[in-house]
């Protein structure tokens, strides 16, 4: 019998060729991603797109009644940024399953996934809701805090899910298009402004490059969104999701939910325990 064929993993795992068919493993289909090719076409361009409408008014409604008993000892915010008269709850993954539907979107993951053109891994989820009177935030950028020279490849993509709807008088999120290849760390003078005006169960996409900042509400009623963060499934994530969402909780998790806040491997060798996948925990948690 003749011997079997070594693949390239076999040979060399840490090989740039080894690496490369590792990373086709991910959460959306090679479909699902041909099917967003346009979409991804626009955020590329312009930093940031929109989809209307993901969400049907059912969903909107459980979700509704599930945050504002999760926001009933929610504290104001502290800072001029992070808004005075702003409220946030953080680490959504462990507090309800009713946003799990949001996390996975099909659409959502294949937009993603191709515009990082890699591997994916929830950084942070959290609840915004801007109460009456709350100022327009200063505008920034979401990657910052990975300190590379710009303009660098796209490390993270935001998602911010409309709760209710997002206006010109309750703090629309404010974008400056094409700012996500800058190389300023500054918005330049002159820049455009656009708002993001969007019905509630949209879902607003935007490259973690790209200037933004939340907008003024002008009006008597809060403005609430989930804004959820993807990045990099070899990057450090913003939240800490392995004591945010323990083995014990995590157990209880769909696999690809499991996946994306960290529980498996990505480019063969982040992420493993005692030469396993962290999914052999979990199923032992779950036996347990």
């Amino acid at each position: 019998m003749g011997s079997k064929k070594l693949s390239a993993i076999d040979l060399n795992p840490f090989s740039p060729e080894a690496q490369s068919i590792e990373q086709t493993k991910r959460l959306s289909s090679e479909d699902d991603r041909k099917r967003v090719h346009g979409t991804v076409k626009a955020l590329k361009e312009n930093g940031y797109v929109i989809l209307k409408s993901r969400l049907t008014k059912e969903k909107l409604g459980k979700i509704r009644s599930e945050l504002k008993l999760l926001h009933e000892e929610v504290s104001k915010g502290t800072s001029h940024f992070g808004g005075f008269e702003t409220e946030r709850v953080y680490n959504l993954v462990a507090r309800t399953r009713v946003l799990d539907e949001l996390y996975l979107h099909p659409e959502l993951l294949a937009i993603i996934e191709s515009h990082l053109n890699d591997q994916i891994q929830l950084s942070i989820s959290s609840s915004v809701n801007l109460l009456p009177g709350q100022p327009a935030q200063s505008f920034h950028r979401d990657d910052a805090y990975y300190p590379l020279p710009r303009p660098h490849m796209p490390l993270s993509v935001n998602a911010m899910w409309a709760i209710d709807d997002f206006t010109e008088e309750n703090g629309a999120t404010l974008l400056i298009p094409n700012s996500h290849v800058s190389a300023s760390d500054e918005p330049v003078s002159g820049y455009e402004t656009v708002k993001a005006l969007m019905p509630a169960g949209s879902v607003m996409i935007w490259d973690g490059s790209l200037f933004h900042a939340g907008g003024h509400n002008r009006t008597s009623n809060s403005r609430m969104g989930i804004t959820v963060v993807y990045c990099r499934a070899w990057l450090r994530q913003q939240e800490n999701q392995f004591l945010g969402v323990p083995p014990a909780l995590a157990k209880n998790l769909t696999r690809p939910l499991q996946k994306l806040i960290g529980y498996w491997v990505a480019n063969n060798f982040l992420g493993y325990l005692n030469e396993a996948s962290p999914s052999v925990l979990l199923r032992a948690q779950e036996k347990d």
